[in-house]
């Protein structure tokens, strides 16, 4: 038992106090050869107790001790106790009740600074130190718990943000109740209430057909966010918000609060920290949101986005929109490729959840509207104007405010004032040439679009 105990307390800090502590330990271990074995058990019970005393004094409670400001009292205690009191088992009843309840109902680690806060290279341990975080602070997290594994939480959590034990150690240890708990918050569908929690893939790039048959094909994993009421965030291209959702039994092979193909695998890049499975969906929206709101983005369309990589088979195809289903080319294609996959498809608007447009939601909106208006696809958009050499993006950017007036317009009103929608588009598209070339589809479109 002693020889057990010393190997692990080269992981303590070394002090005189600690040293001195240990010597009393030796000399009682010196002194069992002579000892009656009647009293053997008597000493081995106080060796427990001197053992976890020691704990209490040096070791990793030692450290959540010195910094929860609810044990400050119990610190100064147990700073009076000597190792040969003759009061050393009711000393030690006393420490470890006392320490156990307010443990048990302690929900608040603020006390616990994670080291690896905006340390390069560090990212998956600093996403992995929240987590087990979030595993007490979360109510619904901390239910999973047996309630003696509170502490031992609490102390490999201290172990890890001070870097004396391995995060592969406590991925293998954790990855059970963490499989269970990303099993049990994800949502494959949106509830009756309009609650969800997923794992959103964004099928981007190229036609929507042919980007989606790419994805499901991939070996191994696809690359997801996770998008709930409160957050939303995708990546790739800002003008199509069409992905795929993943079954809740999904297997996680890698997570990360940044993208991980911009900032750890791209050519160049100097975090080469590959993000961790030791991870809740808690602190990843947490930190997700939390990156938002610094860069002043808007929570529900942002680029702040989340990264997981998961092996699994689609369950269903979301289309992410602002209330203009009916008005979406994109929701169209979504709902053909919805049944050639025999997928459910599931309508996100999250105008429900705001009062304001981001820049990027106009962006969105003005590719849209354009869409719209002549009844082509996105990529048959940019082909047109760059056929005739004109800059799709900068027409966007000069006129998403105009079309954003009258896109909130019509879902107020129900409908769009017919010549002001002929103006404002005669006025983006300019050229002669190309509206001559597109003119007979888009006045049938242009029909339907005002009639919806």
């Amino acid at each position: 038992m002693i020889n057990d105990f010393e190997s692990e307390t080269w992981k303590y800090d070394s002090t005189d106090e600690f040293d001195s502590d240990m010597q009393y330990i030796y000399s009682i271990e010196s002194d069992l050869k002579n000892v009656d074995d009647s009293y053997i058990e008597q000493i081995h019970n106080e060796l427990i107790v001197m053992i976890g005393i020691i704990r209490f004094k040096h070791g990793f409670e030692s450290s959540i001790i010195n910094t929860m400001p609810e044990l400050e009292r119990l610190k100064r205690y147990i700073d009076e106790i000597q190792l040969n009191s003759n009061d050393i088992i009711n000393q030690y009843n006393y420490i470890f009740n006392y320490y156990t309840n307010i443990i048990n109902r302690n929900h608040d680690l603020g006390f616990i600074k994670n080291k690896y806060i905006n340390v390069e290279g560090k990212e998956g341990l600093f996403l992995a130190v929240e987590s087990l975080k979030s595993l007490i602070s979360n109510s619904e997290y901390r239910q999973m718990l047996d309630s003696t594994k509170i502490n031992e939480v609490l102390i490999d959590c201290v172990k890890l943000n001070n870097g004396t034990v391995s995060l592969e150690k406590m991925k293998m240890k954790y990855q059970e109740i963490i499989r269970q708990i990303w099993e049990k918050s994800i949502s494959e569908k949106i509830d009756d209430d309009g609650k969800f929690r997923m794992i959103f893939s964004n099928i981007s790039g190229g036609s929507l057909s042919q980007q989606a048959d790419l994805l499901v094909n991939r070996p191994s994993q696809s690359s997801c966010s996770m998008i709930s009421p409160d957050f939303i965030a995708t990546y790739g291209d800002q003008t199509r918000k069409i992905g795929f959702i993943y079954p809740s039994s999904s297997k996680i092979n890698l997570t990360s609060a940044y993208d991980l193909g911009s900032n750890v695998f791209g050519d160049g890049v100097k975090n080469k920290e590959t993000g961790t499975r030791l991870s809740t969906p808690q602190i990843i929206e947490q930190i997700g949101k939390s990156r938002t709101l610094q860069n002043g983005e808007d929570i529900y369309s942002s680029t702040c986005y989340n990264e997981i990589l998961v092996d699994s088979k689609p369950c269903g195809i979301v289309v992410i929109g602002l209330g203009e289903k009916d008005l979406n080319i994109d929701y169209e294609n979504a709902k053909q490729l919805s049944e050639k996959m025999n997928l459910p498809i599931y309508y996100i608007d999250t105008m429900k959840y705001k009062n304001y447009l981001s820049e990027r939601d106009k962006n969105y909106i003005a590719f849209h509207s354009m869409m719209s208006y002549f009844g082509i696809s996105r990529e048959q958009l940019i082909q047109m104007v760059n056929d005739n050499n004109v800059d799709i993006y900068s027409i966007v950017n000069n006129y998403k405010n105009q079309l954003s007036d009258i896109f909130l317009l019509l879902k107020e009103n129900g409908n769009l004032n017919k010549n002001n929608m002929f103006q404002l588009m005669n006025q983006i598209i300019k050229l002669e040439e190309i509206f001559n070339q597109y003119e007979m589809q888009s006045l049938v479109n242009q029909q339907g679009f005002m009639h919806r």
